[in-house]
């Protein structure tokens, strides 16, 4: 089985306090970006991920905001669910940008990283923040990749949501490039469920498009 959740800022005993006891060995929990176990390789950092690896199930992340996008692009490049990602450990990968996967029999389009959306927070002082924006080429070969397929998914994994979606849940948010590009593909790619997790918040929008955060979504399509 495939299941979601939100954003877990490196937070161990917060990913413990959500409903993961019902993942069995062999399912896959995805989180919906700000993974947050790669950020300063600390000693707690390092203790956490190796408690993570020792989990009987896949852990999958796209990414978020607050990521130390540097340490994960150090991690080795393999071959997973018919596609390319990083392997963090044996159980523990990050979804690349674009990409489509193949999990379980369903075809599963990622986009992680995002933009600011509290005006008072500025991630672009911070030089480890400054790739959280998909770059016009990993953008383009998301294009490319749904067209490929005539633009139909199971499910899209994402970290930001649309804009108009974005307003619709929080209507003093800030709406970035990416939130304007989802938009575009709310309107032009079908799919059987969308999640994205950024606004902090647990709530189905319809019955195909889902925010998440600490609930753990079972995925039913």
């Amino acid at each position: 089985m495939i299941y979601i959740t939100g954003d877990t800022h490196g937070d161990l005993s917060d990913i413990e306090s959500r409903n993961i006891g019902k993942i069995k060995k062999g399912d896959i929990l995805i989180i919906t970006g700000d993974f947050g176990f790669l950020w300063d390789n600390s000693k707690l950092e390092i203790k956490s991920l190796k408690k993570l690896s020792k989990k009987k199930f896949t852990i999958l992340f796209v990414e978020g905001v607050h990521e130390n996008f540097d340490m994960i692009n150090e991690y080795e490049d393999v071959e997973i669910f018919e596609n390319s990602a990083k392997k963090i450990a044996d159980n523990i990968y990050c979804l690349k940008r674009g990409v489509i996967y193949t999990i379980e029999n369903k075809s599963v389009f990622c986009l992680g990283g995002g933009g600011v959306d509290d005006p008072f927070e500025n991630l672009d002082s911070d030089p480890l923040n400054d790739k959280a924006m998909p770059t016009d080429e990993q953008l383009q070969e998301a294009v490319n990749n749904l067209q490929s397929i005539h633009r139909k998914v199971d499910l899209i994994i994402t970290h930001e949501a649309p804009a108009s979606v974005k307003k619709l849940i929080r209507r003093d948010s800030n709406i970035n490039d990416l939130n304007i590009f989802l938009d575009t593909l709310l309107h032009n790619v079908r799919y059987k469920m969308w999640y994205f997790g950024s606004l902090h918040t647990d709530r189905a929008l319809s019955t195909n498009m889902t925010c998440v955060w600490q609930e753990v979504v079972k995925v039913d399509v």
